[in-house]
């Protein structure tokens, strides 16, 4: 936008030349104030936009511009022109320019684009086992594995190749909350616990964690010292959990699959039939069920507690990356699924079983919840490894995502073997 600027200095040079002959350009305060347009229409922080328009003040000290109702900064005005800085999270939204009290407001909306900064949380790299911090983790997930968060911002990871429940403190730390890293089925804690294919968790409201082990047919509880204990016999792949009273559902990732109620007696009840690969289920605050059907490419709404379907999002059998309206939206193999505190929807792209560099969803999807709507969060259709902002940030198979309280997004990044951290501006 340094074109813009150059173009308002000079104006306000020859408006400055001009007032030593003329009358200076004054604001009348009986008369409206009307906004024409503005440009470039759409930005995220930090964009210089350029308000056309008459009955402005060249005293900036008394013009207000907000946008979607957030302060923008005011650079400079020179008579029908202004030029404002969009502020951080203003949202889109309506342009309003104040002066003394009185206001006026653009006909179109300011399309703001959030900007998404991508990190590495925890992880090398390179395909290993080792407790530390950033870094000095090493991971080696080998599947299509989930994570989970607790309230206190505490991730844990199922690590399907090494066996293991690894545990993310806030900063980084990695450490080993339960598994020998032997294939073989053992409750007890820590170590003592043994695990043959822990695939997705789930942390209950008390800071429970329960993780799907599907070659040890097994559904497991493990406390937050690392203690295990059986919840019951399941083929268990994905899992959610309601956390209005804890209920936890699961898939079964069959080609002829089905989703299930665990029951508080330990046996479940299959809910949902019929569906190709049910991958993973979400639940949102009002304890409808969002399930990734993996083999047909679809996020499917089923209505809690008479399990109808509600609204399906993608095209089934069509694949591709496509962004926009439910039903004009694709996806490419979906795995797993997520909600934040708004019942927004986020779906880690690539559930091919190889994690395939080919397959166009290396990024996490968002819905928004209501209207629906689809849009890319981050990453791209490219394989890769790169933090940044946007789309310069590069997913490798993407599989797990879960939401913090504050709305960090997390990422398992498998063929990368890292964990990744993804904020908000």
């Amino acid at each position: 936008m340094k074109h813009i600027r150059y173009y308002l200095l000079l104006l306000g040079v020859l408006v400055f030349n001009s007032c030593k002959k003329d009358k200076a350009f004054e604001h009348d305060a009986s008369s409206p104030i009307v906004i024409d347009k503005f440009t470039p229409a759409s930005g995220g922080a930090g964009t210089e936009v350029l308000i056309y328009g008459s009955n402005f003040s060249l005293d900036t000290s008394r013009v207000s511009v907000t946008v979607n109702g957030v302060k923008a900064f005011v650079e400079g005005v020179v008579e029908d022109r202004i030029l404002v800085v969009i502020p951080r999270k203003a949202g889109t939204g309506k342009l309003v320019v104040t002066i003394d009290g009185k206001a006026g407001t653009s006909k179109e909306d300011f399309n703001y684009q959030t900007s998404y900064v991508v990190s590495t949380l925890a992880g090398n790299g390179s395909a290993g086992y080792a407790d530390g911090k950033g870094t000095a983790a090493a991971f080696n997930f080998g599947n299509r594995c989930g994570l989970d968060i607790d309230a206190d911002g505490n991730l844990y990871v199922a690590e399907a190749e090494n066996r293991r429940i690894r545990k993310i403190a806030p900063d980084g730390t990695v450490t080993t909350l339960a598994g020998s890293g032997r294939n073989e089925y053992a409750e007890g804690k820590g170590s003592a616990a043994s695990f043959f294919l822990p695939m997705d968790v789930v942390v209950d409201k008390d800071g429970n964690i329960f993780t799907s082990d599907p070659a040890a047919w097994t559904l497991r509880k493990i406390t937050p010292d690392g203690t295990t204990s059986l919840v019951g016999w399941f083929e268990a792949w994905g899992i959610g959990i309601d956390k209005r009273d804890g209920t936890i559902y699961y898939t079964d990732a069959r080609s002829n699959g089905s989703v299930f109620k665990v029951k508080p007696d330990g046996s479940a009840d299959q809910i949902i039939t019929g569906l190709s690969y049910p991958s993973d289920v979400a639940v949102d605050s009002k304890g409808n069920l969002f399930v990734v059907v993996n083999g047909n490419s679809v996020i499917q709404e089923y209505k809690y507690g008479t399990w109808e379907k509600g609204v399906t999002i993608g095209q089934s059998g069509v694949t591709g990356l496509v962004n926009g309206a439910a039903s004009a939206a694709t996806f490419e193999y979906p795995w797993m699924i997520a909600t934040d505190a708004h019942d927004n929807l986020f779906i880690a792209g690539n559930g091919t079983w190889d994690g395939s560099s080919v397959n166009t969803n290396q990024c996490i999807r968002f819905v928004a919840a209501g209207t629906w709507q689809v849009s890319t969060y981050t990453g791209g259709s490219t394989a890769g490894f790169a933090d940044g902002t946007g789309a310069a940030a590069l997913f490798y198979a993407p599989t797990g995502v879960t939401v913090g309280k504050d709305g960090t997004v997390y990422v398992v990044d498998r063929r990368n073997n890292r964990v990744r951290k993804v904020i908000a501006e």
